[in-house]
């Protein structure tokens, strides 16, 4: 009897696909390297889809009726799902495996512009050994984590064990819950927020609720000499609001994960901003690729036994 068909169009290695073969018997799982070219007969005898985000996959799997990336953000992506199939289509994601990964990248990010890792780095590479100034240490500070989801919380439980004062903002309204001593909801929040922090984390999604966030205005909002680091979406905050305001020292540094564009072009000016540190979008690239291959198979699981999947993306969220 003939298997189903699974195309996988990501990187997970040995282990995680014998782990999903060892689950799946009834299914054969098509492995192909992230960005590979996956040829087009494959793609439509694929019953379910899984890639990293890769949107040239999704018209040629003309007969899929399920499709997981294991991306974390899906704006861009589940509009060409929807495009091309249909927004009944179920559509799981790999929030909530990269926790760990990108939260410690949101503290390597801050503690390196924070404690002058960024000017350390340059005079290295001059061979110079002058007196660089500090911003201070995360103990005694007011954080503020912009969106309180699994990435954001494990940052904001890293800044609490520091010694720091975490506030966080939530997209909805919700109480307080440790490590948060207050929780803000929406623009009136995000408003009072801003000036109270020594620090501001953005973990929020890439979606249409969140695109331009932090514009001129409320960056001229952000407590001088402050710092930023996001990690969520280039989109989120204004890149040249962001470079004005480090030029003008109102932001002390910035760690960027994402920027906008991205990539970032080599003529762009914010290559040259002496006090940014930025990071070509590898935040997540550490994450476990046998929790991407278990999460997965919950939600295969739940899409084989007709049940909601935990993984379901929000269609009008864009997450």
């Amino acid at each position: 009897m003939d298997k189903r068909i699974c195309v996988v169009g990501c990187d997970l290695g040995p282990g995680p696909m014998a782990y999903l073969r060892e689950q799946f018997p009834e299914f054969e799982f098509l492995s192909y390297p992230r960005n590979a070219k996956v040829p087009d007969e494959v793609l439509a005898r694929a019953e379910v889809l899984m890639n990293y985000g890769d949107k040239s996959q999704i018209a040629p799997a003309k007969n899929v009726r399920y499709i997981h990336t294991i991306s974390a953000g899906i704006d861009g992506y589940i509009d060409e799902v929807d495009r091309c199939h249909g927004s009944a289509l179920p559509v799981t994601n790999g929030a909530g495996v990269y926790s760990d990964a990108v939260g410690e990248h949101v503290i390597a990010l801050l503690l390196a512009v924070v404690h002058g890792i960024v000017p350390s780095v340059r005079n290295m590479a001059e061979k110079q050994w002058p007196a660089i100034p500090m911003l201070g240490n995360v103990n005694g500070k007011a954080i503020a984590v912009l969106g309180t989801g699994d990435i954001g919380n494990n940052a904001a439980r890293i800044c609490a064990a520091m010694g720091a004062r975490v506030l966080g903002f939530k997209l909805h309204a919700c109480e307080p819950f440790p490590p948060y001593s207050e929780i803000y909801t929406g623009d009136d929040g995000l408003d009072a927020l801003l000036p109270q922090a020594d620090a501001v984390l953005v973990c929020l999604p890439g979606s249409p609720f969140t695109k331009d966030m932090l514009d001129a205005r409320r960056i001229g909002l952000m407590k001088a000499g402050s710092v930023l680091v996001n990690i969520g979406r280039g989109s989120i905050v204004n890149t040249e609001a962001l470079m004005e305001a480090l030029r003008s020292g109102r932001i002390a540094a910035a760690g960027l994960d994402v920027t906008d564009p991205e990539p970032l072009p080599p003529d762009h000016p914010l290559w040259d901003c002496p006090n940014v540190l930025i990071t070509p979008h590898i935040s997540g690239l550490g994450a476990s690729k046998q929790k991407h291959a278990e999460w997965f198979a919950e939600n295969l699981r739940a899409y084989l036994e007709g049940r909601p999947q935990p993984g379901a993306v929000n269609r009008e969220m864009k997450y």
